[in-house]
C-alpha cells in the first residue's frame, strides 16, 4: 500500500509538459502572449530557451504591464510622451528579436495609439532584412502609418500573407511584383494608385475593406479565387470586370446607393462571374443589385453557384424580392441559401401580389439547406418559404430564426401556416433557430470596427 502511494505521488509530480517534444512546446508557446512566453524561461533549464524558437511573434498591448514598479509603461504627454512610448515599444520588440534563434514565419505588430507611429515606421525598415533572413511568410501590421518617406521593401520578402490595417499602402514594389503573395488583406488603407498595377501571379485571396482609391483592378492576379470587399459607396470605377475566374465573392455596401440606373445591375454585375461558387451580398449591396430591375433569370445561368447569402434583405421592397428570385432561379445547382432579413423595417407595410408568377415554373433540384434569420412573418417571407418548400425536392432542413420583435401568438399562427405548406421533399424539416445565423464571410475582427 505504501509503495502504491509512493508511485501515485511520483506520477502526480511528473512534469509532463516539459517532456513534450520541442515542436509541441513551441506550438503551446505560440498561443501565449509574447510576454508570458518569454517568462517561461524561468520555469526550468528545459524551458530557458524554448521561447526563442517559436515561429510566430505577436506584439501588442498584451506584452506590457501597464503598471510596473509604480511606473506606467505608457505616458500620455504630447508629443514627447508619445515618442518615449514608441521607443519603449520598439525597444521591447528589439530585445525579443535579438534573442530569437529560430525562423520567424509570422510577425504581427499592433502599434498602441499612445505611440508615435513615425518611430515605429523607421524600425520596420530595420527589421525587414532580419525578416528576410528568418524566412518570414506572414506579416501583419496594424495602426501603423506607413508613408512614402522611408519606403518599405515588402516585395523583397517571400511573403505569402500580408495584412495592413489602418495604413497607407506602400509604393509600387520593385518591378511591381509580389511573386509569392497568396493572401492580401488591406483594411482602411488609402493610396491614390491611379493606373498603378501590382503583379501578383499567385494571389488567391484579396480583402479590401474601406480602401479608398484601391480596387481589384489595381492587382494583376490571374489566379485570384476569392474577393472580400466592403465599401462605403459605389463609385464609377466599380465593376466586376476581370473577375472571370473568381469562385468566392462577398461584397458589403455600407450606404444606400444614390445613383439610379436604367440598366439591370444584377445582370451587369453577375454576368462577369461565370465560375462563382459562393456569393454573398451584405448590407445595402442587394439594393444596388436590384436597381434597374431584374429579369426572371440571368441571360447566362450561374451553373457553379452552390452557396448564396443575402444580408439585410428588405421584404417590403419589390425590386429586392425580384432580384432575389432572379438569383435563385439562375442557380440550378444551388445547395445552400442563407437569408438575413432587415430588422429595421418596423412600420413598413406588407406587399401584396408581388411575389411569384404562377406561369414561371421553377425547380431547385439540389437545394438542401435554407436558413432564415430575423424572420418577421411578413407576407413576402411566408410566400418565399412556401415557394421553396414546393420546388425543392432535395431539401433537408429549413431553419428559421424569429425576430425578437415577433409576438408569441403571431409566431404560433405563422408556424401553423408553414406546417400546412405543401412540400416536394419528404425529408424536409422546419427547424426553429434560437440565434441568428452569421452568414458573412468577413472576420469580425477585420470589419466590425470599420462598419461601426
Amino acid at each position: 500500500m505504501a509503495e502504491s502511494r509512493k508511485m501515485k505521488g511520483g506520477f502526480v509530480k511528473k512534469d509532463r509538459i516539459s517532456e513534450l517534444p520541442r515542436n509541441l512546446q513551441e506550438i503551446i508557446l505560440c498561443f501565449l502572449p509574447i510576454r508570458d512566453a518569454v517568462r517561461t524561461s524561468i520555469l526550468s533549464t528545459k524551458w530557458r530557451h524554448s521561447w526563442t524558437m517559436i515561429p510566430r511573434l505577436s506584439f501588442n498591448y498584451s506584452m506590457f504591464d501597464y503598471e510596473d514598479s509604480d511606473e506606467r509603461w505608457f505616458s500620455f504627454v504630447e508629443p514627447h510622451g508619445r515618442q518615449m512610448n514608441a521607443l519603449k515599444f520598439v525597444s521591447a520588440i528589439n530585445k525579443v528579436l535579438l534573442r530569437h534563434n529560430g525562423p520567424i514565419l509570422k510577425f504581427s505588430m499592433e502599434t498602441p495609439s499612445e505611440c508615435d507611429p513615425l518611430i515605429t515606421h523607421d524600425y520596420i525598415n530595420q527589421w525587414i532584412p532580419l525578416f528576410a533572413r528568418k524566412g518570414i511568410k506572414q506579416l501583419v501590421l496594424c495602426d501603423t502609418e506607413l508613408r512614402e518617406v522611408g519606403l518599405h521593401q515588402f516585395a523583397s520578402l517571400d511573403l505569402t500573407h500580408l495584412r495592413l490595417l489602418s495604413v497607407w499602402f506602400p509604393y509600387t514594389p520593385v518591378n511591381g511584383r509580389f511573386t509569392c503573395l497568396k493572401n492580401l488583406e488591406l483594411i482602411d488603407a488609402t493610396y491614390d494608385f491611379g493606373p498603378s498595377i501590382f503583379h501578383c501571379p499567385v494571389l488567391e485571396k484579396l480583402t479590401l475593406i474601406g480602401c479608398q482609391g484601391i480596387f481589384h483592378t489595381n492587382f494583376l492576379a490571374p489566379n485570384l479565387k476569392c474577393l472580400l470587399q466592403i465599401c462605403r459607396e459605389i463609385t464609377s470605377d466599380f465593376s466586376s470586370i476581370g473577375l472571370e475566374n473568381l469562385t468566392e465573392f462577398s461584397f458589403m455596401l455600407t450606404f444606400v446607393p444614390e445613383k439610379q440606373t436604367e440598366t439591370s445591375n444584377v445582370v451587369k454585375f453577375l454576368s462577369n462571374l461565370p465560375k462563382i461558387e459562393k456569393f454573398s451580398a451584405g448590407l445595402c449591396f442587394i439594393k444596388y443589385l436590384a436597381a434597374g430591375g431584374s429579369p426572371n433569370r440571368l441571360p447566362k445561368p450561374l451553373s457553379y453557384l452552390k452557396t448564396l447569402s443575402i444580408c439585410n434583405m428588405d421584404f417590403t421592397d419589390s425590386y429586392e424580392i425580384s432580384c432575389l428570385l432572379c438569383l435563385i432561379r439562375s442557380a440550378p445547382n444551388l445547395c445552400k441559401l442563407h437569408i438575413l432579413a432587415d430588422c429595421y423595417l418596423y412600420g413598413k407595410k406588407d406587399l401584396k401580389n408581388c411575389w411569384i408568377d404562377d406561369s414561371e415554373i421553377s425547380s431547385f433540384d439540389n437545394l438542401e439547406i435554407v436558413t432564415f434569420s430575423d424572420f418577421q412573418g411578413r407576407i413576402a417571407e411566408l410566400e418565399l418559404v412556401k415557394f421553396l418548400l414546393a420546388h425543392s425536392p432535395s431539401l433537408k432542413t429549413m431553419s428559421i430564426h424569429r425576430s425578437e420583435g415577433m409576438k408569441k401568438d403571431v409566431a404560433l399562427a405563422m408556424t401553423d401556416d408553414m406546417l400546412e405548406f405543401p412540400r416536394s421533399s419528404s425529408r424536409a424539416k422546419i427547424r426553429r433557430l434560437i440565434r441568428r445565423v452569421s452568414i458573412t464571410d468577413f472576420d469580425d475582427e477585420l470589419w466590425a470596427d470599420y462598419y461601426l
